[in-house]
């Protein structure tokens, strides 16, 4: 089945607004997208027929389902490793940097007698520590603890937050999923997948440093190919490769001169930040110039989209972001506490008020406000700009941006491109920002620091190479493809209690999660994302009008980021340590995962689709149960 559901002609990049879901109830005495046929006479279905066909009743069972398995997977939700508590309530006493916490993955800071930072060494008798160090990772994990940290501070519980970011993700997916012409089964079946069949299930019951930050990327990312996807709602529609093919050739420059000068603008602003930190301006000077990329980016979208509605999304993100840090800040004290309740009141009555006394008035609004937010042209800025988010949690996923190249709204690939380029560069632009006024450098000199000096794990590590290096990838794709699970192993396998010691010693019996005599235990370097979630070999089927010489832009664009992404992850020297299966793999999996539900919804039958999600959930219950039980 190449199509399961035939959409509205439509120009490329242009929504079907007329069709706000995927699934819609099929008219009398026609065929759903199950194939079924409702053949009865009454025109009022019951309550629970009209309850089990509304697509938000799934989404929200299966955020439900998730939020239960995750919570119940480590009931006692403890976490060692708090670098972005730490990092969030540092923010909040106008800190930086943190304090040198007890364990791994941070950078100590010193100061040499001139008052200039230096890094504390042997080398380096005169560089006097100053007890705090600079963290590795994109601030975003950090800046979405805030209010949280603000109530709980160093109590604030990490994994639980994980556990339910990530069910909230499993919503999002399902939402997202909406946008394709799939059935409603394979759309349940797909999402179920990523929430109990992939390394998503792991990350959302570990919750710590390294999987929060996946939780919270992974989030974003999914928002952002959903918008992408409801603003170019015929983009999963395979056309011939000739046509396909034109569908990125070149175009005229969109706007005229006024979108190049926006443009210029733009990257001279960029080029503006580079300047100010090679010559070791002061923070603030970064600060502004990044305004003045904001405004550059806003300005080339309303460019580029001829309609000044384009501008919404970057006020949204604004709003957002400072809003979270004022309620963050507020809750530092009790009269900012008071201030805050007070606001909110005022808030609330006043739009009381306006829709008691001018209700027609505010619901004009409402509505307009509604059009422009639901313009193509929005909704491709609103996606670069929570595509741009996901890179500040998981800096690798900024290689996935030709998925809105191909996807999205603008009706053409440079229309696109230039759309959510405007709205990616915002949040592009605090991150170089942020990482100057923490470390000094546009670029965090952490990461160096760890590859020289954090090796306590085996891996086949060249000091001679660079932190990412194209001779990594030959290793490391071994882990990611064929890495398999320690098998009647004579020893301890590594990563466990006793590693080396000789296994079966005191029984001879071999257990499914004994430690000291395992059946199968899983690597901590990594499984292979084919072993560890099965369903991902539905995955190539998306690409089976090919043989047709058909293909559409949504199975392209996704192919494309999930080999690029995977490919810069590849060079990397490090694919993590005590996890299980591959956890890098939560950096390309929204794109992945279209690729799931396409070639399932391409497959045409059903029963294999259901065993391989099936079998993902086995899986992952075995890895994540013990991940838990030692300690991961």
């Amino acid at each position: 089945m190449e199509r399961s559901i035939t959409q509205g002609q439509a120009g490329k990049g242009a929504p079907n607004l007329n069709a706000h879901d995927a699934n819609p109830a099929p008219a009398k005495g026609l065929a759903d997208e199950d194939g079924r046929v409702d053949i009865s006479t009454d025109d009022s279905p019951g309550f629970l027929s009209r309850l089990l066909r509304n697509p938000t009743t799934w989404g929200l069972s299966l955020v439900l389902l998730c939020l239960v398995v995750y919570g119940g997977s480590q009931p006692h939700r403890s976490n060692t490793y708090l670098h972005f508590v730490l990092q969030a309530q540092a923010w909040l006493d106008g800190n930086t940097n943190i304090p040198t916490p007890a364990y791994q993955d941070t950078m100590p800071i010193g100061v040499l007698p001139d008052g200039a930072s230096c890094l504390p060494a042997a080398e380096n008798p005169d560089c006097v520590a100053t007890g705090y160090s600079i963290l590795p990772f994109p601030p975003l994990p950090a800046w979405v603890l805030l209010p949280f940290v603000a109530l709980w501070h160093a109590a604030t519980n990490e994994q639980f937050l994980a556990a339910i970011f990530a069910a909230i993700d499993v919503g999002i997916a399902f939402w997202m999923l909406g946008y394709l012409a799939i059935r409603r089964d394979v759309r349940v079946l797909t999402a179920l997948f990523l929430g109990l069949g992939t390394v998503l299930w792991y990350a959302a019951a570990i919750g710590s440093t390294w999987f929060w930050a996946h939780v919270v990327a992974v989030g974003c990312l999914l928002l952002s190919v959903g918008l992408a996807l409801s603003a170019d709602r015929d983009a999963a529609e395979p056309e011939p490769v000739g046509q396909a093919i034109g569908s990125v050739a070149a175009f005229p420059w969109p706007g005229g001169l006024v979108t190049l000068g926006a443009a210029g603008a733009l990257g001279a602003a960029t080029g503006l930040l580079f300047v100010l930190a090679g010559n070791g301006a002061p923070a603030a000077y970064l600060a502004g110039a990044g305004v003045i990329v904001g405004l550059a980016a806003a300005g080339l979208a309303a460019a580029v989209a001829g309609r000044p509605g384009v501008l919404s999304p970057f006020a949204i993100a604004v709003a957002v972001v400072g809003g979270v840090a004022a309620v963050s800040f507020a809750l530092q004290s009790q009269l900012g506490t008071l201030a805050l309740d007070a606001v909110a009141v005022v808030l609330a009555v006043g739009v009381w008020l306006v829709t008691l006394r001018g209700g027609s008035a505010w619901s004009r609004f409402v509505s307009t406000l509604g059009r422009v937010l639901s313009a193509p042209e929005s909704r491709q800025v609103a996606a670069g700009i929570l595509f741009g988010l996901a890179v500040t949690a998981r800096l690798t996923i900024l290689f996935g941006f030709p998925f809105l190249m191909f996807v999205g709204g603008g009706g053409n690939w440079l229309r696109r491109t230039m759309l959510a380029a405007a709205g990616a560069a915002v949040p592009l632009a605090a991150l170089l920002v942020v990482t100057y006024a923490t470390s000094g450098h546009l670029f965090n000199p952490a990461y160096d620091y760890l590859y020289h000096n954090e090796l306590a794990y085996p891996l086949n590590y060249h000091a001679d190479w660079s932190i990412s290096d194209v001779r990594y990838i030959p290793q490391n794709l071994m882990i990611m493809l064929f890495g398999m699970p320690d098998i009647m192993s004579k020893q301890v396998p590594s990563g466990l209690p006793g590693y080396g010691a000789a296994a079966c010693v005191a029984t001879t019996v071999r257990g499914l999660f004994d430690p000291n005599c395992p059946l199968a235990a899983p690597s901590p370097v990594g499984m292979s994302i084919l072993l560890t979630s099965p369903a991902f070999l539905l995955a190539p089927l998306a690409w089976r009008p090919l043989r047709r010489l058909r293909i559409d832009r949504v199975t392209a664009g996704a192919t494309i980021a999930v080999l690029a992404i995977a490919t810069v992850n590849l060079m990397h020297f490090s694919q993590g340590w005590v996890q299980f299966g591959y956890r890098f793999s939560n950096d390309f999996i929204p794109f992945a995962l279209v690729l799931v539900a396409l070639g399932a919804s391409r497959l045409g039958r059903l029963w294999p689709v259901v065993l391989l999600v099936a079998l993902s959930i086995v899986v992952n219950l075995w890895g994540t149960v013990w991940g838990v039980s030692l300690g991961w």
